[in-house]
């Protein structure tokens, strides 16, 4: 129950995030905007994003959750099921011909990309991968992507590494990955064609970010202007309250940027991962249904116009 509590008040530190673009401070904006007449909004208007969410036949109460919340401000959406004895029909859905199992997501994940590629490959700028367990703010991805250029190869997240990954890293699969168009083309038509890459088994992540690479599709940087992570492969009461997960140190690629308590993550943060069915809900209510009151940007009618502390009468006398 405390630690409820404690996750409960943690996730207010992120209600701020209401206010995307007041101050865009912690990315660079890119010359493709400064040099033409556009303003950041408008290209972070223009950014479409395709989410690719995982999921599963036991996973009816997660799915239903990041449908009721986060999934449903992806330009579209797709859950991603393997074969299942029942198969609900829903546009929403999409049903791969891969068995169920941790050993098989690789194969999940290439199908979905394929998929996605062949049906919806002219309509979207980026490819979001992401799991029924995490939480996405969707504004700050688009935020984060605007400053980006989809028309080249490139894919972001968490980077993280590992002896077989240790000449490019890859992205942690539970803090979620984007692809540009151009990086799913050439994932598709340079790396899915090569033999060396897996058509199943292994770590999904490790598995499509080496192939990633095969595919000349290059790593994008995802940290702030401050340094701090954008993506995060765990919850956000693991990175601010102790027990911290340490094994995060040794994975990251950017040692100096996998911190914890008040300074673990950037005010843009974009993923949170581990994130149960109850907070999927809070943190959601939390980011768009409570305000933090700015005593900066308000005038006196404002002040009133919200609040009305009269005098109760009581029920009888």
């Amino acid at each position: 129950m405390a630690v409820c509590l404690l996750g409960a008040i943690s996730v207010l530190t992120l209600v701020y995030t209401q206010d995307l673009v007041r101050k865009q401070d912690s990315f660079q904006v890119p010359s493709k905007v400064q040099n033409r007449n556009i303003s950041g909004n408008d290209v972070i208007r223009k950014t479409r994003v395709l989410c690719l969410i995982l999921t599963s036949a036991s996973g009816q109460t997660k799915m239903a959750a990041v449908k009721a919340t986060w999934a449903k401000r992806c330009h579209k959406y797709l859950f991603i099921y393997g074969q299942t004895e029942v198969s609900q029909k829903d546009e929403s859905f999409l049903y791969v011909p891969v068995q169920e199992g941790r050993s098989h997501l690789t194969a999940k994940v290439r199908h979905a990309l394929e998929y996605a590629y062949q049906t919806y490959k002219d309509s979207f700028d980026w490819i979001l991968k992401s799991d029924d367990d995490t939480y996405v703010i969707i504004e700050n991805l688009l935020y984060l992507l605007s400053h980006a250029d989809s028309s080249k190869p490139g894919y972001l997240g968490f980077h993280m590494k590992t002896k077989k990954t240790s000449r490019t890293g890859y992205m942690s699969g539970g803090g979620g990955y984007v692809i540009s168009s151009r990086g799913l083309h050439q994932l598709i038509h340079v790396g899915f064609q090569d033999a060396d890459c897996r058509q199943d088994g292994g770590d999904e992540d490790v598995e499509i970010g080496l192939c990633l690479t095969k595919s000349n599709v290059s790593v994008l940087n995802s940290l702030d202007s401050d340094g701090r992570q954008t993506f995060h492969p765990e919850s956000l009461l693991r990175h601010l309250y102790p027990p911290y997960p340490k094994w995060l140190q040794s994975y990251s690629w950017n040692q100096d940027s996998a911190n914890f308590g008040s300074e673990c993550c950037s005010k843009y943060s974009v993923s949170f991962h581990h994130i149960s069915v109850d907070m999927l809900y809070m943190i959601d209510h939390l980011l768009y249904k409570t305000k933090v009151y700015d005593f900066q940007k308000v005038n006196d009618n404002d002040k009133r116009s919200v609040f009305n502390p009269h005098v109760v009468n009581p029920a009888y006398k």
